[in-house]
């Protein structure tokens, strides 16, 4: 497991600093402070900067590097070459060094990132509430064991979400139409036999927990779970583009929420061919 942390300079930076330490941390993972330099600015002064915010991770193993280009071509280019399993950026201290028109960085690193992404919003001192939202996709699964692995670790509480499509809206009045969590997880449907995996592994791994299941825009029920509830994070994850397509996309509630979340937002991805071995492997 290895974090690489993007930053610009302290002191704006510092939540995202501390969040990404304390995520490192839980995972027992080693970090990687870096930052970007443009043409002409002082090499030396960024390694300074660098110095100094690891200053802040005190109990966390901590490298660091200075790369020159494009922010986003060069966070891309370093997680790939350094292996890194999680990139973690701030959305206000990375918002300011590309264009804003066209997306803030951290959004384009979720995007276009291959492996999982943690957009920091605010400082959190502790993790304490985890919202864990699955769609019961094949991806679902690593959503939940990266959720769990997460608050097992820092002893924290979790909710299970899903998020069922509205009922539609000629059937809009019938109450009886609106299926009920203990009915669904009653049935035989694949999205019920994911929850009730999802919940077996949040109890044998010792997580305190609870499942919520809404119906409605997912972003939007996402979002308003999140704001009732005073979560420090949200862990959600990202499908894999189709074959026709470079690198990974985002479907459209992740991004939603990545940009909207008043909490830090974990992205989980995993590769298609791993995720298909894992699956077989699981039955």
């Amino acid at each position: 497991m290895k974090t690489l942390i993007c930053i610009r300079g302290l002191p704006y930076t510092g939540p995202t600093i501390q969040f990404g330490g304390l995520i490192a941390g839980l995972e027992g993972s080693p970090v990687t402070l870096m930052t970007v330099v443009q043409p002409g600015e002082d090499r030396a002064e960024a390694e300074a900067r660098l110095a100094q915010a690891a200053g802040l991770l005190p109990d966390v193993a901590v490298s660091t590097t200075v790369r020159q280009g494009a922010p986003l071509a060069e966070i891309l280019q370093e997680a790939r070459t350094g292996g890194y399993d999680v990139i973690v950026v701030g959305s206000r201290d990375m918002s300011g060094l590309i264009d804003g028109l066209l997306g803030t960085l951290s959004r384009k690193v979720s995007d276009r990132a291959q492996g999982s992404v943690l957009v920091v919003k605010e400082g959190r001192p502790a993790l304490k509430r985890i919202l864990i939202c699955t769609g019961g996709q094949q991806l679902g699964r690593a959503v939940v064991e990266t959720g769990a692995r997460l608050a097992r670790a820092a002893g924290a509480e979790a909710t299970l979400l899903h998020v069922t499509n509205p009922v539609p809206t000629m059937y809009t009045g019938l109450e009886a139409i609106e299926e009920t969590l203990e009915e669904l997880l009653h049935t035989d449907t694949p999205v019920a036999r994911h929850l009730r995996w999802s919940a077996q592994h949040l109890a044998e791994a010792g997580v305190p927990a609870e499942m919520e299941l809404q119906q409605g825009v997912a972003s939007d029920e996402i979002l308003r779970e999140a704001r009732q509830g005073n979560y420090d994070l949200i862990v959600i994850g990202a499908r894999a583009a189709g074959s026709g397509l470079k690198g990974f996309l985002m479907d459209q509630v992740t991004p939603e929420v990545v940009d909207r979340a008043p909490c830090p937002v974990l992205v989980v991805r995993v590769r298609p061919d791993f995720d298909a071995k894992t699956q077989r492997r699981k039955g």
